[in-house]
């Protein structure tokens, strides 16, 4: 029976449905305001993760590179010489050699044989990359020992260890490409320099180490640096776990193009060949922190190392372009014979990309091989140097993709623009 004193909502009170209105339209705002919070936060949170996602994609060999040095420093008895897995075999020449089995798998024989008949721009970024740059590098680390810089002798050392070594095997093709550079000319010489390398820069540091060991200050004379280098064994082992890979990966490329094509895309050869190198570093840092050799590097030296390889970077990069294109003040007619020696807006990114930029790949075996009888601990301490200047390498080169980038696509649009002109005065003049 229905109460009398409270009658059924809607019907006892005439006012009761103007109530219920007026109460739902002022719920309604307040509803959709939270509404709006909540989708506003959860947009943010996911443009968060997916902007962080980009980022670990994007650098995940570098965040890699840290969890290597982690991993070594945590447990250095897993990955050192002599230690569990055996690392002087596992990686040192099965990591090395399926680095470079990738790698003749991933350069296209049609690409190199496409642009191999440019031999003068081929001998211009090989003559940067493995005469100037050493050279250079070379000189300067003797001043530095000249002035008595406070920094660890063997940073120095490794510093001119670094550029020695040749191009990077694939970034540097990959930034060109990302330029509008050309990427076919990268290629090349990304393939020739390493396989250049494995002859000159054992050589170039056989011929260094004399004079560096004569300049470094008399209490950081390392004994074990002081052998002089047995170059036969060097090149072949280099020969070995480098050049031979190389071949037989390239025949098996040039065989089976379609079938290594798919397999590379499906197994992810590219990400597996970083790995192995991380896994190269991962061992090379075990040996150090095992033997105690980072003990005596303290932060400024790591300082001066960043430093000085992102000015080396910046000045390599900026003697390339000069060489490649040239350059003479606004307003001043090119002369015929500049114009002849220049190189393309996009020749000259590929020049850059590959003069400037130094290889772990091959710089981490040759350290390994060339110190193999010395101290473990001391071959982490020299390749320091050349790990921190390929992560710096990464950094600088994909700001320049974008600055670089622009300059091209403004040539190309300045080229069609006279190209239109002449056209017209052409069509004027008939």
């Amino acid at each position: 029976m229905a109460d009398p004193f409270n009658p059924p909502q809607g019907r006892g009170d005439p006012n009761s449905s103007g109530s219920q209105a007026q109460a739902s339209h002022e719920t309604t705002p307040l509803l959709a305001d939270r509404s709006t919070v909540l989708a506003s936060k959860q947009t943010s949170s996911t443009g968060l993760v997916s902007t962080l996602k980009s980022i670990a994609r994007k650098y995940w060999f570098i965040l890699g590179l840290g969890v290597a040095i982690i991993l070594a420093a945590q447990f250095p008895d897993v990955g050192r010489k002599g230690g569990y897995i055996r690392a002087e075999w596992s990686i040192k020449w099965g990591a090395v050699i399926l680095i470079f089995l990738i790698s003749g798998l991933s350069l296209k024989t049609q690409t190199l044989a496409e642009t191999v008949l440019r031999v003068r721009l081929h001998m211009l970024i090989q003559i940067i990359s493995l005469a100037i740059i050493p050279f250079f590098v070379f000189g300067l680390v003797l001043l530095l020992f000249k002035i008595q810089l406070p920094i660890n002798s063997l940073l120095l050392v490794g510093v001119v260890i670094s550029a020695s070594t040749p191009t990077t095997v694939s970034s540097n093709v990959v930034m060109t490409e990302n330029a509008c550079g050309n990427g076919a000319s990268a290629l090349m010489n990304a393939a020739l320099g390493n396989v250049l390398g494995i002859f000159i820069s054992p050589l170039l540091v056989s011929v260094f180490q004399g004079p560096l060991l004569r300049a470094t200050p008399g209490g950081d004379k390392d004994q074990d640096g002081s052998k002089p280098i047995d170059f036969a064994q060097v090149l072949t082992q280099l020969g070995l776990t480098v050049l031979v890979p190389l071949i037989v990966g390239q025949i098996i490329q040039w065989i089976f193009p379609t079938q290594v094509a798919r397999i590379k895309a499906r197994c992810y050869l590219s990400e597996v060949s970083s790995v192995a190198l991380l896994t190269m570093v991962w061992s090379v840092f075990s040996d150090t922190i095992y033997a105690g050799s980072f003990s005596s590097i303290h932060s400024t030296d790591m300082l001066i190392i960043v430093i000085l390889n992102a000015v080396l970077y910046i000045l390599f990069s900026v003697l390339c372009f000069v060489l490649a294109r040239l350059p003479l003040p606004a307003g001043v007619r090119t002369p015929w014979w500049i114009e002849r020696f220049r190189y393309s807006r996009e020749d000259t990114v590929a020049v850059m990309y590959c003069g400037a930029t130094k290889t772990v790949a091959m710089g981490v075996p040759l350290i390994n091989v060339i110190y193999q009888d010395g101290n473990p601990g001391m071959i982490g301490v020299l390749s320091t140097p050349l790990l921190m200047y390929h992560i710096e390498q990464l950094i600088l080169g994909n700001i320049e993709v974008e600055i670089l980038k622009n300059w091209v696509i403004k040539g190309k649009i300045a080229d069609e623009t006279l190209v239109t002109a002449a056209r017209d005065e052409e069509e004027r003049d008939a």
